[in-house]
């Protein structure tokens, strides 16, 4: 999957949103077919996968509820989730392409990062974090009873955790400079906290989503911060967003030219 392909799913998610709305668990359901993960499963990567079944319908019955009460954030939406998700999985399909010799041995691990991303954001309410991981922890939180449920693997309901945690912001620079003194391994809980932060904010990075993303962002923020949410808006806001977040730093990301995408968004920044 290229690029051009993952904004065609974009574009057309964003067409559905809301009114024709497919739902998140068809979308993971959709995702995880195309990534070819389908029975027979070994019993651990088939109750992963049922457990990322069960979060992705109570991340869409809850965003729903929010939704009846005008509740559901602008940004931190059903949308995003299944943003995100398109997003892994294109990233999964290109290190696919990269490493071929493995293009079916770590099912298990796709799985377990496709059911993370798909409750990375569960219960989110617009708010920011005030403590570091407090969101994320909150999520965790919301689906662990699900995966408790689906009878995972302790170890697997471990690593989501770990993985929710990690799309805290404040710590991608972090966990990527931590990433890149090993080579890439989907095994590796560094590299895997590395490609779900990419996913997360792959979709914002592109110039045609950029405007739409940012202000539906912003308006989430202005409910809570309006100082914050105007400078999102700057170009010193999305200054800040480039240099300091978008590092796309693994091997798919890389393939995919999102480090020139970004560096011929902040030359073109700077020249303003």
């Amino acid at each position: 999957m290229s690029i051009q392909v993952l904004s065609e799913k974009i574009r057309a998610l964003q067409s559905d949103w809301p009114d024709c709305w497919v739902g998140i668990r068809d979308v993971f359901r959709s995702c995880c077919e195309r990534l070819g993960i389908a029975s027979p499963l070994d019993q651990r990567a088939s109750r992963l996968l049922a457990g990322g079944l069960s979060v992705s319908n109570f991340v869409e019955h809850s965003c729903k509820n929010m939704a009846r009460k005008s509740k559901e954030p602008d940004y931190h939406s059903r949308l995003h989730t299944a943003i995100v998700l398109e997003s892994l999985t294109a990233l999964l399909l290109e290190r696919r392409k990269i490493d071929k010799l493995n293009t079916q041995s770590l099912i298990r691990e796709e799985i377990l990062l496709m059911v993370a991303m798909a409750g990375h954001d569960a219960g989110h309410d617009g708010s920011r974090n005030s403590s570091i991981c407090q969101l994320e922890s909150r999520s965790f939180r919301f689906i662990r009873p699900l995966l408790e449920a689906a009878k995972c693997d302790e170890r697997d309901i471990y690593a989501i955790k770990r993985i929710i945690w990690s799309t805290d912001p404040t710590l991608y620079e972090k966990l990527h400079n931590g990433a890149h003194t090993t080579d890439f391994d989907l095994r590796k809980p560094s590299w895997q906290a590395v490609l779900c932060q990419e996913a997360d904010i792959l979709a914002s990075a592109i110039p045609e989503f950029e405007k739409e993303l940012t202000r539906s962002l912003a308006d989430e923020w202005r409910k809570i911060d309006p100082i914050s949410a105007e400078g999102l808006l700057s170009r010193e806001g999305r200054t800040y967003f480039l240099s300091h977040y978008a590092k796309f730093s693994s091997p798919a990301a890389l393939s995919f030219g999102l480090r020139e995408i970004v560096n011929d968004q902040l030359s073109k920044l700077q020249e303003r």
